[in-house]
C-alpha cells in the first residue's frame, strides 16, 4: 500500500523523467544522424519513429493527467 500523497509524488517525479528521457533521446539521435553515413531513407524512417514516440508521449501526458486526476479526487487514502 502506498499513501495518496506519495503516490502522486512518484507519479509526478516519473513523467518528468519520462519526458526528459524521450527529449534528450530524441535530441541525441537526430544530431547523429546528421553526422551518420545511413541512408537518407533509413533516416526519415528513424526521423518517423521520434516523432511517433513524441507523439505517443503526448498520448501518454493526457492518460498521466487523468490517472493523477482521479486519484487526487479519490476519498481513498492509501492504494
Amino acid at each position: 500500500m502506498i499513501d495518496k500523497n506519495e503516490l502522486l509524488k512518484r507519479i509526478s517525479a516519473i513523467e518528468q523523467s519520462e519526458e526528459s528521457v524521450i527529449s534528450i533521446y530524441s535530441s541525441h539521435i537526430q544530431h547523429v544522424l546528421r553526422y551518420s553515413n545511413i541512408n537518407k531513407e533509413s533516416q526519415a524512417k528513424i526521423i518517423e519513429m521520434l516523432k511517433q514516440l513524441d507523439s505517443d508521449l503526448e498520448e501518454h501526458k493526457i492518460v498521466t493527467k487523468q490517472l493523477v486526476d482521479a486519484i487526487a479526487k479519490s476519498e481513498k487514502s492509501l492504494f
